[in-house]
């Protein structure tokens, strides 16, 4: 590795970036941690050059370590086992100005304090989804700062999605911008990039391994997604991996003869979270506008507003002529509030606050288990036949989501089981807006098929129909029998 090179494409990209933070990878093999590796020796040969490279754990430091030794030797570099240290020439011999590339891990979350008073220059995280947000900024936010104006302070970061950082990355890095386009902070004014890395960026792994794509085309259809094709809105423990592009749908204007329903999870310290509802004639269901109350830029934060402030501002969100056929709500709203609570309401309960300014509310049936049930019926793919032929016209969900909803699009699909109860939804997470769905998917359920009974399908009944209407899409469409016959069912 000692004249390593960037292969021309992510890899180059990457390494050109002048952006203070950069995110690389995605799926597995582009060569991210080759390229870190290298990055980190990019300016050692300038006095008071300080870098840091990050795995969460010792023992996942090893990788980075048999790189290092592969690569830092032939350009002057020096281990030092206690400092944990590559030192290279320059500099004083004390090594107070020798330019030096540390390793370093946080196993534990208070790990970060080991850093307090430390500063670099360069930091590379390895696998940044296995760091808490809290580590990560942390050591961004205190620790990377430079006193030359010849070294640039500089972040840059690796990682395929997935881990226990997952939702926090996304939110920093994928959601922000398009991939390759720079995303400016508008807090602290400092620019950030993904970009973004498949296997074919790396032909030396495809070269020296050919059988690894084929390994990775053999996993489990949620991995493959990840590490093959570098998928962020699907990852392990996923509770909605069906939800995805199907589902969203650009806003359009609502037929006036489609009913409307009001859907309403009640939040003070945690956010509230309020949805409308429209359904066409096939009975499918479309949120066409959300009411979200999170803190600006916070997470799981709500804005502590008393239930009939909540209340105007549904109204105001409304169309006075939009007629709502029903609204539903948690059961909770119509309890009595304990006295510790009792700030969140003028009256005795949120329901009756809420009838004060106009809005009555039915109690949503609030059985978690078949209300998660029903929220995977609509997300599922079903199948429009022609009852004459058997032809398979289109598939499409019985849920739709615009995609101006934020809050919706943020949260729904980051959801995870509870590690307790594979059956539920993991509620530490931020799952006001599901359980909103929930309300209105059993106001609203799908109920089974009734079945008409027929020739068992073998049998030779069956066939004959089934040949008959072959014959007859085949006629119709100008094709042979015998694809007609593989069309329908």
């Amino acid at each position: 590795m000692g004249e390593w090179r960037p292969h021309k494409g992510a890899q180059e990209a990457f390494c050109r970036r002048a952006e203070f933070e950069a995110l690389y990878g995605g799926a597995a093999g582009p060569g991210k941690t080759s390229c870190l590796v290298s990055l980190a020796a990019r300016q050692v040969d300038k006095p008071g050059y300080r870098a840091i490279l990050f795995r969460r754990t010792f023992p996942r430091l090893q990788e980075i370590m048999d790189r290092c030794w592969e690569h830092y030797p032939t350009i002057g570099g020096v281990w030092k086992a206690t400092d944990r240290r590559w030192y290279f020439p320059g500099g004083d011999a004390s090594g107070s100005v020798k330019p030096f590339i540390q390793l370093g891990h946080m196993q534990h979350e208070d790990d970060k304090r080991d850093y307090q008073g430390k500063e670099f220059s360069w930091a590379g995280f390895d696998e940044v989804t296995e760091f808490s947000e809290a580590q990560y900024l942390f050591l961004v936010g205190s620790r990377i700062r430079s006193k030359h104006a010849d070294i640039p302070s500089r972040v840059r970061c690796t990682t395929n999605p997935g881990g226990i950082g997952h939702k926090w990355v996304k939110e920093r890095f994928i959601d922000r911008a398009k991939p390759g386009q720079t995303y400016i902070d508008p807090v602290t004014g400092l620019s950030r990039i993904f970009i973004p890395g498949r296997l074919e960026d790396n032909p030396t792994l495809l070269e020296a391994d050919p059988g690894y794509l084929a390994r990775l085309s053999s996993l489990p259809e949620i991995e493959k997604k990840r590490l093959l094709y570098g998928d962020w809105d699907i990852f392990e423990g996923q509770v909605f991996p069906e939800l995805g592009a199907a589902h969203r749908i650009e806003p359009f204007d609502i037929p006036p003869s489609w009913p409307r329903y009001f859907a309403f999870d009640w939040g003070f310290a945690h956010p509230f979270s309020c949805g409308w509802y429209a359904v066409d004639e096939e009975g499918c269901l479309y949120r066409y506008r959300e009411y979200y109350g999170c803190k600006p830029g916070c997470r799981d934060q709500g804005l502590r507003m008393i239930a009939r402030e909540v209340a105007q501002g549904i109204l105001d969100r409304e169309d006075p002529k939009e007629k709502i056929k029903a609204r539903i709500a948690d059961p909770k709203i119509f309890d009595k509030l304990p006295a510790f609570r009792q700030k969140e309401v003028i009256g005795t309960t949120i329901s009756d606050d809420m009838q004060a300014e106009g809005l009555f509310f039915l109690k949503a049936n609030n059985n978690r288990i078949q209300g998660k049930l029903q929220i995977h019926k609509r997300l599922q793919m079903v199948e429009d036949v022609n009852e004459e032929t058997g032809e398979l016209l289109t598939q499409r969900p019985m849920f739709y989501a615009f995609s101006d909803q934020e809050a919706f699009w943020r949260t729904v699909p980051e959801l995870q089981h509870d590690p307790n109860n594979m059956e539920d939804i993991d509620t530490k997470m931020e799952d006001h807006v599901i359980d909103e769905v929930r309300y209105l998917c059993m106001f609203r359920p799908i109920l089974p098929k009734r079945r008409i009974h027929g020739p068992a399908p073998g049998s030779f009944q069956h066939e004959r129909k089934k040949l008959l209407r072959a014959k007859q899409f085949a006629n119709s469409q100008g094709v042979s029998l015998t694809e007609a016959y593989a069309k329908i069912r």
